[in-house]
């Protein structure tokens, strides 16, 4: 099971490399999104916080050594949010705190549930 998990972390990683980098003027996103529905500043934040969730729970399935699991998931967050400056998408540093918040996010589901877990298993 934890292979499967390894192999869906990385094809996620490659969606959301590209799905983060790819100008917003790129004619597949002006061809299948129209301008009056794409994401603001408001909505992009909590799509930030989303996908770094769920990065870091696949992450945290697939790999045992939780605290490189977090480093990795800080790193590729600013790294990912400094090659933007690259490819037309411009760099935000409130983006590289909404995907520290979704990780952060992740890690308090995690410990809530193994804790509501643990007390289940104590009765």
């Amino acid at each position: 099971m934890k292979k499967f998990f390894k192999i869906i972390s990385y094809i996620y990683v490659i969606f959301l490399t590209i799905a983060f980098l790819i100008p917003l003027d790129f004619f597949l996103v002006t061809h299948f999104v129209e301008e009056e529905n794409r994401p603001s500043n408001n909505s992009s934040y909590l799509i930030h916080i989303i996908f770094f969730s769920i990065l870091y729970l696949l992450f945290y399935f697939s790999f045992s050594d939780k605290l490189k699991i977090f480093l990795f998931c800080i790193f590729y967050s600013i790294v990912l949010e400094f090659v933007q400056l690259f490819t037309y998408r411009g760099f935000q540093f409130f983006d590289i705190l909404f995907n520290i918040l979704g990780i952060l996010i992740s890690i308090l589901l995690i410990l809530f549930f193994r804790n509501l877990i643990s007390i289940k298993s104590r009765k």
